[in-house]
């Protein structure tokens, strides 16, 4: 036996108890779902609480904005022109107007009430987010997401041309 102090292997360090990085982990995944849930709920409360254009467009200016500055310079809707018209639609329960208004702001609205339930069930539970946010995130989501407001950008611009024989009631 030797006196060397180098020789005595030092004690295990002691980890961690997983108990602890599940419970962080659980209020950060309740966090989240709280931040989307609130999320989700501030976006159509604000849009119940507004009244439709019965142009399709303009129900922005409820809330302050100016006018489209695109389309009065160019004659022409802008990408999201009619995205707040749809959301409120939606939001009073008029999903085919919204549809027929604006797809994509149709849609947008579907989204934020499934933020709704979504955030809902992760404060709920406590389970992350996360593996839905990656697939959410993913190139083919973002692309087929962008494709969608091209598509219902073409559709208002074509609306528009036609003298808006799909948005007028």
């Amino acid at each position: 036996m030797t006196n060397d102090p180098s020789a005595i292997p030092a004690p295990p360090r002691a980890a961690a108890p997983a108990g602890d990085r599940r419970v962080a982990a659980t209020w950060s995944a309740r966090l989240a779902g709280l931040l989307l849930l609130l999320g989700g709920a501030a976006v159509l409360a604000v849009a119940v609480n507004l009244d439709a254009n019965p142009a399709g467009y303009g129900t922005h200016t409820q809330l302050g904005f100016s006018p489209c500055g695109f389309e009065a310079s160019s004659g022409v809707p802008c990408a999201t022109c009619g995205m707040t018209t749809a959301v409120t639609l939606a939001a009073h329960g008029r999903l085919i107007a919204a549809f027929i208004v604006q797809p994509a702001g149709a849609m947008f609205a579907l989204a934020m009430a499934l933020s709704v339930f979504v955030g809902g069930w992760a404060l709920w539970t406590g389970r992350s987010l996360y593996p839905l946010a990656a697939v959410l995130l993913s190139g083919r989501v973002l692309t087929a997401l962008g494709l969608t407001v091209a598509l219902a950008w073409a559709y208002r611009v074509a609306d528009a041309l036609l003298g808006h024989p799909w948005t007028l009631p």
